[in-house]
């Protein structure tokens, strides 16, 4: 039977004791309900014109973040159950890394699946699907607006981005928790691009004015920047325009559990 959001009860904590809820076998972390500001200021070096203006975005209810990107086995696990070819051809020698070659639509339809096979396990009012680009955001960088997850200060040490030299993906909480977000959220800045619900367009995001339209072929957002990307890539605020029906290598999706949005 569904539960309110209230009474929910973690089942662990992450390497920085923050409580870890688990969903599905997957581990979420909770952003609280509030306001953060999106986006990046006039004077950023980094920003490009899409992530301006920076504006103050109230997302009114908690929401649950996916601690790491899906990984290959479980990716697997949906791919079994429908009789598919994994799309990661070395699966089983990278099951803890994250699951690649999948468009919005495969995403999409995971989702879908998977919310069947936990169906009355959720909270109330909410579902299993892919974060909007603001939650990604808010996860990412909490009120603070930390220009990547863990500050305001580039540090190669706290992720698998370009200034590594790490040609590949790696396990999934390989940095963490030096590179996690306030929130507890992993792999946020680099390794592996991570598709968000949202169309891309112009700012201020607003949820409620068409950003969310499932049934639009335009273009999504991407965000996180992967292992083969710069700083100024793998920052919380980038934002990179997709077309959805792409599978790369490097772009895979992490999970929300949240109230569907408008």
């Amino acid at each position: 039977m569904a539960s309110n959001f209230s009474t929910l009860q973690p089942t662990g904590t992450t390497p920085a004791g923050i409580p870890v809820f688990t969903f599905g076998d997957i581990e979420f972390v909770k952003v609280p309900a509030g306001t953060f500001l999106m986006g990046s200021k006039n004077d950023n070096v980094y920003a490009s014109s899409d992530e301006k203006p920076q504006h103050t975005v109230d997302i009114p209810y908690d929401y649950w973040m996916a601690r790491f990107p899906l990984t290959n086995e479980q990716y697997a696990g949906y791919v079994k159950a429908k009789c598919r070819n994994h799309p990661v051809s070395d699966w089983q020698e990278k099951k803890d890394h994250p699951v690649g070659n999948v468009s919005w639509w495969d995403a999409m339809v995971y989702c879908q699946w998977l919310n069947g096979l936990i169906e009355g396990k959720l909270p109330q009012e909410s579902s299993l699907r892919l974060p909007t680009e603001a939650e990604w955001e808010k996860a990412a960088r909490s009120e603070q607006g930390n220009e990547w997850p863990w500050g305001n200060e580039f540090d190669k040490n706290k992720c698998n981005g370009e200034e590594v030299a790490k040609i590949g993906t790696t396990r999934v909480g390989l940095y963490s928790p030096q590179g996690d977000s306030p929130f507890g959220c992993a792999d946020m800045a680099g390794k592996f691009w991570e598709w968000t619900h949202s169309l891309f367009k112009p700012y201020p995001y607003r949820a409620e004015d068409g950003h969310e339209n499932e049934k639009c072929a335009e273009a999504r957002v991407a965000r996180g920047g992967s292992f083969s990307n710069c700083q100024g890539n793998t920052r919380c605020a980038y934002r990179l325009k997709v077309i959805p029906g792409s599978r790369l290598a490097y772009r895979g999706f992490r999970l929300v559990v949240a109230p569907n949005p408008p």
